[in-house]
């Protein structure tokens, strides 16, 4: 799935009519974001680099998800971009490319496969 496919399927998200479509897609994204973090389990004992990223991701997705609706707040592809930069600093862009893809099943379940 590249870029503008993921575009296509958030970018509807920031539609007021769309708050509860957003609010299921963001909390399917922190769930699967808890699975993409537990990769890094197996390098536990040597290097908490991993835990640590998904823990700030997840902080970062979380507090997006508690601003409510009628305050401003950042477009979703930017806060989508701001994630996957985080990510790729971190060293985690993989585990967060494959949380990302995985969420975008609820909403379009025949093009993210």
């Amino acid at each position: 799935m590249n870029r503008q496919e993921i575009l296509d399927l958030i970018l509807p998200l920031d539609e007021p009519s769309n708050n509860t479509r957003r609010l299921l897609w963001l909390t399917d994204l922190g769930f699967q974001l808890t699975i993409s973090a537990r990769a890094g389990y197996p390098a536990v004992e040597n290097n908490m680099k991993h835990l640590i990223a998904f823990n700030e991701i997840q902080h970062q997705l979380y507090n997006f998800m508690r601003h409510p609706q009628h305050k401003e707040r950042w477009k979703i592809e930017d806060f989508l971009e701001g994630l996957r930069q985080y990510a790729e600093a971190s060293g985690v862009a993989g585990h967060f490319g494959a949380a990302v893809r995985s969420s975008l099943r609820r909403l379009a379940p025949s093009r993210t496969d």
